[in-house]
């Protein structure tokens, strides 16, 4: 399924003109600044099939800014394969009333998923356009807290976002794990809002990891289409607050998939899992959860038991069934009334969501599996959790998940130690 757009788009010729000074008049105070972060150089740009998801997402936004007042001023970095024959860099650009000016173009190439260069993005775009209020989309890849390649030298962290094949400067895979992503935010003004327009992000591990630098985090905690979000209609919700701004994104994104999901065979009736989380709570939730686990009923799984977690919803599946729904797994584990109280802590850092039992994922043989659950709509909250398993593929492999999980706030918060499973777990063979 494609968006409904027809578009003509050369990456050289983006721009309706140049300039390295910022023309908008001096005059008007800026009440909301949105920084569009598009992590492009990946098959985002140029897909196998042709498709060109930066170029018709990139389309959108400029037609979005017809609808911005003065005092809204919308930025777009974007870093993209070059051109066959061509040689492009990564460029910062103003969109503004339909047009685009560049603001500053990158004289080389680099790794957008570089955490320094990101700050640094971010950086320049609040000292050309300070405001009142700002906003960060990110737009591209990424696997919520797991990764395989991380820009940062020996690293061993799993949290991830912004894939660049370092293909325009002759480098290899890399990401940006979300702890680094956190750091680099870190003095900045805290942003209203971050809208990951990106694969699992609505996670508890990304949420708290970034609870000191955003109030609220927009997103979905599974796979989304590669056509992403309806930016053209998305772009004036950008400047709205509260939950007018949450809300207002979720629905329309929410019922933009319905709508061309229509007739599909697999996908008709069903859209994009999508939610928000409210960061200020995170903290009040990791408690929360750490006290209902030890209230599980029968008693939380000691390693190398595993937890029952046949039915229940999961967001993402790599070798095993991984990002487990973190509210269908406590109610289906504790008393009505452990529940109930965990439940309304919950509600609290996730305010809002827009549940689907069926999205579409790369792995196209998964479809059945992302349909048959025996958790219904009621059951879930649009938000995933790390949950310990004694299965081989969360020890071995690219994500090593059982030696890696102590590496995020959130599980230390909520100290998995406590039931034996800890990094030193290894994997026990079932009899």
């Amino acid at each position: 399924m494609r968006k409904f757009v027809l578009l003509l788009c050369a990456l050289a010729g983006l721009a309706a003109c140049h300039d390295d000074e910022d023309d908008s008049p001096q005059d008007v105070k800026t009440a909301r600044t949105v920084l569009v972060y598009m992590a492009g150089e990946n098959n985002l740009t140029v897909t196998s099939k042709g498709d060109r998801y930066l170029c018709v997402d990139l389309a959108e936004i400029i037609e979005g800014s017809k609808s911005l007042a003065e005092n809204q001023r919308l930025f777009v970095f974007v870093d993209s394969l070059s051109e066959k024959g061509k040689n492009s860099t990564p460029v910062i650009m103003e969109v503004k009333g339909g047009k685009t000016t560049i603001m500053h173009q990158f004289e080389s190439d680099f790794y957008s998923c570089d955490p320094a260069r990101f700050r640094e993005i971010v950086q320049y775009v609040e000292s050309t356009a300070p405001a009142e209020s700002y906003g960060l989309v990110l737009w591209g890849h990424a696997s919520g807290w797991a990764v395989s390649t991380d820009t940062i030298a020996g690293s061993r962290t799993t949290r991830a976002y912004g894939q660049d094949n370092g293909t325009d400067h002759g480098g290899s895979l890399k990401w940006m794990n979300i702890t680094q992503m956190a750091r680099a935010l870190e003095g900045l003004p805290k942003f209203d809002f971050i809208f990951a327009d990106c694969c699992n992000m609505i996670c508890a591990e990304v949420g708290y990891e970034l609870r000191n630098v955003t109030d609220y985090l927009i997103g979905s905690p599974a796979e989304i289409p590669g056509d992403g979000a309806p930016y053209d209609q998305l772009a004036p919700i950008f400047y709205k607050s509260g939950s007018q701004l949450y809300k207002g994104i979720i629905d329309t994104y929410y019922d933009y998939y319905v709508k061309a999901y229509k007739g599909d065979k697999e996908l008709d009736g069903f859209s994009v899992p999508l939610s928000v989380i409210d960061t200020k709570y995170m903290a009040e939730l990791a408690q929360a959860t750490g006290d209902v686990l030890s209230k599980f009923e029968g008693g939380y799984p000691s390693y190398p038991e595993s937890p029952d977690l046949k039915g229940r919803v999961y967001y993402w599946y790599m070798d095993s069934p991984i990002m487990y729904d973190m509210r269908s797994f406590i109610k289906h584990n504790t008393t009505v009334a452990d529940f109930q109280t965990w439940d309304n802590v919950f509600k609290k850092a996730v305010p809002y969501y827009r549940m689907s039992m069926v999205w579409m994922t790369i792995y196209d043989n998964l479809y059945y599996s992302f349909s048959s659950f025996t958790d219904n709509v009621d059951d879930c909250g649009c938000a995933s959790m790390f949950i310990p398993v004694n299965d081989w593929n969360y020890y071995s492999g690219t994500f090593r998940y059982i030696r890696t999980f102590n590496n995020f706030g959130w599980n230390r918060a909520l100290d998995w130690s406590r039931f034996g499973w800890s990094a030193s777990s290894t994997y026990v063979r079932a009899r």
